[in-house]
């Protein structure tokens, strides 16, 4: 039994870092010229900068720019930087980001001269990794209800879209009027009906996070890219996943796009950047 235990505790203390990894590491920034030769740029290139958390970064991708925030070759931002109209000149986002640290780190790194920015955030903000550990790893009921309920209320009491509002007007106050502010929202994890208890509130309750970002960019200057209707048939249990499911062979991808949900995510964006 203690043998048991032991290796319980360690594969949850695995989960929990790769789930709840907020350190804050250097800007990983496009190489100079940064279209990589890409047919076309050139001068028509708009300059691009991608925000916010893992999702934002490309965790679950594969292919690791870094391991420290896990910004991947995979992510939508990069896959944008390959498009003609795109130049990706800095790439701050980073796994385990909340609004706190995209405010004090990320905004900050914005380049003179950015034209567009996209923005994911929001879901560190609300406890997502304490919710994925307490409802889908190593379920405690009771644990996972205090999670849920202390995520929405956040949501509900305007807690969330304060804190987005405010993001978003500090990114204005870096690009100016002219550039482009895209916020881009979460897709549902899982496929319904789901053998996980907790699936289809955690589905609703992303489906309302999502509400209150496309608010939060009406209200401000921005555009919202809803990736939800794209991601329906293919979450955690479907047929075809693009989200990947929880391994201990693979913690860090567990609850984010594959490469796959990843390109479709770049598919939905691309055009809100035009």
């Amino acid at each position: 039994m203690n043998a048991r235990k032991g290796l319980v505790a360690v594969v949850a203390a695995v989960a929990i870092a790769a789930l709840a990894f907020a350190g804050a590491a250097p800007a990983y920034a496009a190489k100079p010229g940064g279209g990589g030769g890409k047919p076309g740029g050139g001068g028509k290139e708009l300059s691009y900068v991608a925000l916010g958390d893992s999702f934002a970064a490309g965790q679950g991708g594969g292919s690791y720019l870094d391991t420290s925030c896990y910004r991947s070759s995979n992510s939508y931002p990069k896959r944008l930087d390959a498009l003609r109209t795109l130049k990706l000149t800095a790439f701050p986002a980073c796994s385990g980001a909340s609004t706190v640290e995209t405010l004090a780190s990320q905004v900050p790194a914005i380049p003179a001269g950015t034209q567009r920015v996209t923005l994911t955030v929001g879901g560190n903000d609300v406890g997502f990794a304490s919710v994925m550990q307490n409802c889908f790893v190593f379920i405690s009921a009771t644990t996972c209800e205090a999670n849920l309920a202390t995520a929405e209320a956040m949501v509900n009491d305007g807690t969330m879209y304060d804190r987005i509002a405010s993001v978003l007007q500090a990114i204005r106050a870096k690009v100016g009027a002219q550039a482009k502010i895209v916020v881009v929202g979460y897709p549902k994890l899982f496929h319904l009906p789901s053998n996980y208890a907790y699936a289809s509130r955690v589905n609703a309750d992303t489906g309302a996070l999502n509400d209150v970002a496309e608010a939060a960019a009406a209200d401000n200057g921005a555009v919202f890219v809803d990736v939800e209707t794209a991601f329906t048939g293919h979450g955690i249990g479907s047929s075809s996943p693009w989200v990947n499911g929880f391994s201990i062979f693979n913690t860090t991808a567990a609850f984010h796009p594959n490469s796959t949900g990843y390109a479709n995510y770049a598919t939905l964006v691309g055009p809100a950047l035009g």
